[in-house]
Formats: structure tokens, sequence, C-alpha cells
């Protein structure tokens, strides 16, 4: 069976890559690296917080600059959450490189993770020339920033998406907005969560996007975010059996501990409700 497609799509939601998650329609070219491995990092200076020092270190410097300005190949990285740049680190997006925790522990990703917080400036616009592309990652942005509580940066993205969309879909992020402005921070992630279904990245349907979020929370070691959409899936597709027992598997590895082989699980299962619905809607002729 081919599972190229829902392992892309796994990839494409796990989380996102800086160079995408500095928005979609600037004027810095998104040029991809034309070598192996990412270019020499200049020495960092002599006084410098520990994680910074671990920043250059640990080759992200590289890329994204010696103090996160940005560079060819990769965008700045100001306007990113501690929360924000674990996922992307842990479950990447694109040109990215995973860094697991045998290359950069939880503890150095974490003050990895503190010193890109601390960045001061506005985001770095890079160009994607695909406007659907472009769309469907505002509208991941805009999620997962709302996931960390991040409003923000959330309603940063859904102005963007705001600008591209007409219709039903604009009267939609104009609630999400306005939700994500007020006290109601959770009906603004099932607004954008049901648009993200509408754009139709990889065909997505709405139990393979809560499967795949499951798997990028469990990769950042947030269970409760897992259990959440555990339960969106589970929902999606009115309890069927056929998914409730390899659920019932993932809930008991998470309540011992075994975080890694329940991202495994997530993964198969991310296929799996890929498969089970994209045949249903072909036995209907859709």
């Amino acid at each position: 069976m081919d599972r190229m497609k829902p392992l892309t799509f796994l990839c494409f939601i796990g989380g996102l890559a800086f160079f995408i998650a500095a928005c979609g329609d600037g004027d810095a070219p998104s040029a991809a690296p034309t070598s192996t491995g990412p270019p020499s990092a200049t020495a960092p200076p002599a006084s410098m917080s520990e994680g910074q020092r671990l920043f250059t270190a640990k080759g992200c410097s590289a890329c994204h600059g010696l103090e996160g300005q940005g560079s060819a190949i990769a965008p700045g990285l100001a306007g990113h959450t501690a929360a924000q740049v674990k996922r992307q680190a842990r479950a990447p997006l694109g040109l990215m490189p995973v860094f697991p925790p045998s290359k950069i522990s939880n503890a150095e990703l974490n003050q990895i993770a503190e010193y890109i917080e601390s960045l001061g400036g506005d985001h770095v616009h890079m160009r994607i020339t695909d406007p659907g592309e472009a769309l469907a990652q505002h509208h991941w942005m805009a999620l997962f920033a709302l996931e960390d509580d991040s409003r923000d940066e959330a309603v940063h993205h859904i102005n963007h998406i705001i600008d591209q969309v007409t219709g039903e879909h604009l009267s939609q992020m104009k609630e999400a907005k306005q939700e994500s402005e007020g006290a109601d921070i959770h009906e603004a992630i099932h607004i954008i969560e049901n648009m993200l279904a509408g754009v139709q990245v990889d065909d997505l349907t709405t139990s393979e996007m809560h499967a795949a979020l499951a798997r990028s929370s469990v990769l950042i070691d947030d269970i409760d975010g897992v259990l959440h959409h555990l339960d969106h899936f589970m929902d999606s597709l009115s309890g069927d059996p056929a998914f409730a027992s390899q659920v019932a598997e993932i809930r008991d590895l998470l309540e011992a501990g075994e975080t890694s082989d329940a991202a495994h699980e997530l993964e198969e299962l991310t296929g799996k409700a890929h498969e089970e619905e994209h045949e249903e809607e072909a036995g209907h002729g859709h």
C-alpha cells in the first residue's frame, strides 16, 4: 500500500520550520540550500547566554544567523515563542532537519528556545510562490500559535488569511480573529481547524488533521494536547471501532510514559485515517 502521501503530510504538519514560519508573502527569496550541510557558522562572541551559545554550537546559527537575524536560506527568528521553537525543532516542516533529543537534549532545547523567545523585532517575511500553500501555512501557523496561547502571533497570521479569502471563509476568519482577541480561544481554534480542512492540504480530512496534530503534540511532550486531538479524532469518525482499539493503546502508552512508541502509533494512525476516509470518498463517487 502506498504510504508516501500520508507520510509526506505528517512531515508537512508535524511542526512549522522556521523558513516558513516567518510568513509567506514578503520580498526575500526562499532559496533551498545547495550543499549537503548548513554553511559554517561564524565563531560566537565570548560574552553570550548559554542559550545563544547552544544556538551556535548546535548549528542553528549556521542557517539562521549568529543572532537569529536570518540568512539567504532561512529567516530571522524574532516573534517565535519558546513553545513554537520546541515544536519546530522536534517535528519540522520542509528543509529544516529534525533535532531529536539525541542531537539536542530537552534541557538544551529549553535554553535555545528561551534565547529565541528573547529576540526582539518583527517577523521577517519570505516569499512562497504558491498562493494555496501560503494560505494553508498561515492556517497552520495561526492554529499552532493559538494552541501555544500566543494570541498576537495567531492574529498576525489570521490577518494574512483575511487578506486572501472571501465569502464564508472570510466571515469565519473574522470570527476567529475576534475570538482570538477575546476570551474564548478554544472557539477560535475550532474555527481554524474547520477552515484548515477546507483549504484541502493534500486532501486533508478532519480525522487525519487531528491524528497528525496529536503526533506533533506528543513530540513536544504536550500530553494534554495529544489527548485533546485524540478526542476530536474519534468524534470525527463517530467512534469508529476500527480505530478505537488503537486509540486506546495510544492512551495506555501515554499513561506509561512511552511517548516514542505513542508517536510511532500516531504516525500509523494518521496514515490509516487518510486511507480510510479517502477510500470512503471514492466509494461514494466524490
